[in-house]
């Protein structure tokens, strides 16, 4: 190894053995909008913030993993956040759903979805409107890099790596475009370590893994599974979710397909498709995880039968109700109830 190499890697490793105060004013902290509410904790090598909003609530743990690049674990439980988001130059947003589901919204006229598993990447110069939560639910990790604080040995150490950030800047990150890799065991391998990684190793074990997702990006022109996300129309988007709001309004009534197609004045096939598109499963699949998930919480919150629950969800026969609640959940009604109850 050359004597220019040693110092580089010399540099490198004092920037990995050195993890340093977070800053004060954190690059991502704009991408969640005004929806950060309440106070926030500094710990030894991450600050969490709390998210309040009318929908519920959530928290963001934030870690610096180098000058310039943060990381985000996000653990959310509301509708919506990120309103009025700002656009942000040389900015390079990486998110990984890992649990729920994301609605990336852009302007009035599009916006595109995250599953379980997949991957994004995009500039923040790309507005977003606000941002989404299907499901009322989600968990994943945004990750920032602000290219213009990146220091020089950090650079160094990625160019020694063979990491083309110039690549991921300017072919996978276009101005008006949003790249999504959709869930793979490369993507899998990646991130799944860093979500059950131990606490007092997490902070060095962010830096390693942050530089091999960096590594697998700059390979990611050669992959098949690199695509441009599918967006879908406002207007659709506003429908599905008008359907969604009225076949949950009253849990005892059942509808059809073709009756909710006749009622909405759409299409059975493009009521099926836009409900697939915006909650990631058919009509009936959702509405059925939607009556366990509200018995669920009856079972938790009021002192309700069984039986009573199912006709409140829309199950005359509590046995029929008992089978679809275990095989969400795994276990009866009767056995949840108790086992909150011990």
């Amino acid at each position: 190894m050359s004597g220019v190499k040693k110092q580089v890697l010399s540099n490198a490793i004092d920037i990995l053995l050195n993890q340093g105060n977070l800053p004060e004013k954190l690059d991502g902290k704009k991408l969640y909008g005004e929806a950060l509410e309440g106070d926030d904790a500094l710990k030894a090598d991450c600050r969490v913030y709390q998210l309040s909003n009318g929908t519920g609530n959530g928290q963001i743990t934030v870690y610096q993993v180098f000058n310039g690049i943060e990381l985000y674990y996000n653990d959310i439980h509301l509708a919506y956040c990120n309103q009025d988001q700002v656009t942000a130059k040389n900015i390079i947003e990486i998110n990984h759903c890992y649990i729920g589901r994301y609605e990336c919204s852009f302007g009035e006229n599009s916006c595109c979805y995250l599953s379980a598993g997949d991957l994004s990447i995009g500039s923040a110069m790309k507005k977003k409107s606000f941002s989404i939560f299907p499901l009322n639910h989600y968990h994943g990790i945004s990750i920032i890099i602000n290219l213009e604080k990146l220091l020089p040995e950090v650079r160094q150490i990625m160019e020694l790596l063979n990491i083309d950030l110039n690549y991921i800047e300017k072919s996978i990150c276009k101005e008006n475009s949003l790249c999504i890799v959709r869930a793979n065991p490369s993507i899998e391998h990646i991130f799944s370590e860093l979500y059950h990684v131990r606490e007092q190793r997490k902070a060095g074990y962010i830096k390693i893994k942050v530089l091999e997702l960096l590594l697998f990006l700059s390979d990611l022109g050669n992959m098949e599974e690199m695509q441009e996300p599918e967006y879908y129309n406002q207007n659709q988007v506003k429908l599905t979710k008008e359907i969604a709001a009225f076949i949950t309004e009253d849990l005892t009534m059942h509808y059809t397909i073709e009756q909710l197609s006749e009622r909405f004045g759409i299409s059975m096939t493009t009521l099926k498709k836009g409900f697939h598109g915006v909650y990631g499963t058919s009509v009936y699949s959702w509405l059925r995880n939607y009556r366990m998930q509200t018995a669920q919480k009856l079972l938790l919150e009021t002192e309700l039968s069984v039986a009573e629950i199912a006709h409140q969800v829309g199950y005359e026969n509590p046995n029929k109700f008992s089978t679809a609640f275990k095989s969400v959940y795994e276990i009866t009604p009767t056995q949840f109830r108790n086992n909150i109850k011990l």
